[in-house]
């Protein structure tokens, strides 16, 4: 069973995307492939041991009542996921910036790789309150306004952000340092800091998941020529050239083999 929250706190509708819940039964397997995202996971998965190598990680029941805490990093690759057996998860799914508003450390010290597990007292007290009774996300929501936190760098980043989304390719990312007021050494520090990549990575995310969304989500049928224009590429072989480096497939087989799991809020190829 996979379902999705929105948060009901408008605070945290700023920053978390939603809640995500999956229940794995006995002897079932669900796999899937997932695609670089500008949002961040962070999941607790409880009766789960977790395994990572090359790209992947394989979820599998373990048949205690311990709670796991697993932080995606940023990745610029597909990475495949397979669960396995009885086990559940609740993920939080944060919006670009938005789990470092949750943190003191920096989200690059936080999940410097693909995928690690997240040690932390504060979060693992939260976790063993889960999975309990149905007020989960109750007590997420009121733990998320507690730990709630400012930092004079978010409000360089979120307008950082603004111009790398509303603008082109064309502004080059030394111009878009100094709208921000800073040079660009100490914009890139910042920007990796706090995003877990480069300001470059960042948009070929963000152009690929706007591509993405603008054609699934879209009532009318559109082709690549369409899709590569309104995503502002410069043409379709360089749009193409970007689709491959994300996805590792061309544009028109993506969009066969990828599909909408619950609503609009995930897009996976399902395996």
């Amino acid at each position: 069973m996979i379902k999705t929250i929105e948060p009901s706190s408008p605070i945290l509708r700023k920053y978390v995307e939603c809640f995500y819940f999956y229940e794995g039964k006995s002897n079932s397997s669900f796999s899937y492939l997932a695609f670089p995202h500008f949002n961040t996971g962070l999941s607790f998965m409880k009766g789960a041991s977790v395994q990572r190598q090359d790209w992947t990680l394989h979820v599998s029941e373990n048949r205690t009542d311990s709670v796991h805490i697993e932080i995606l990093g940023k990745y610029t690759t597909p990475v495949f996921l397979e669960y396995k057996g009885t086990l559940r998860e609740i993920s939080i799914i944060f919006k670009p910036l938005g789990i470092n508003r949750f943190f003191k450390d920096n989200y690059l010290s936080l999940a410097p790789h693909f995928s690690q597990e997240l040690v932390n007292d504060v979060w693992r007290k939260l976790g063993e309150t889960l999975f309990c009774e149905d007020d989960d996300i109750n007590k997420i929501e009121s733990f998320l306004l507690s730990q709630f936190g400012d930092h004079p760098e978010f409000s360089t980043i979120d307008k950082a952000l603004t111009l790398i989304e509303n603008s082109d390719e064309k502004m080059a990312i030394s111009t878009i340092a100094s709208k921000v007021g800073l040079n660009a050494k100490t914009f890139h520090r910042y920007f990796q800091k706090h995003m877990g990549c480069s300001p470059v990575e960042y948009r070929r995310i963000f152009r690929f998941r706007s591509s993405l969304t603008n054609k699934l989500n879209s009532a009318e049928w559109k082709n690549l020529t369409d899709i590569t224009y309104e995503g502002g590429y410069y043409d379709q072989s360089y749009f193409i050239k970007e689709f491959r480096k994300i996805t590792h497939h061309n544009p028109k087989d993506f969009f066969k083999s990828t599909s909408k799991v619950v609503g609009d809020k995930i897009i996976w190829e399902i395996k």
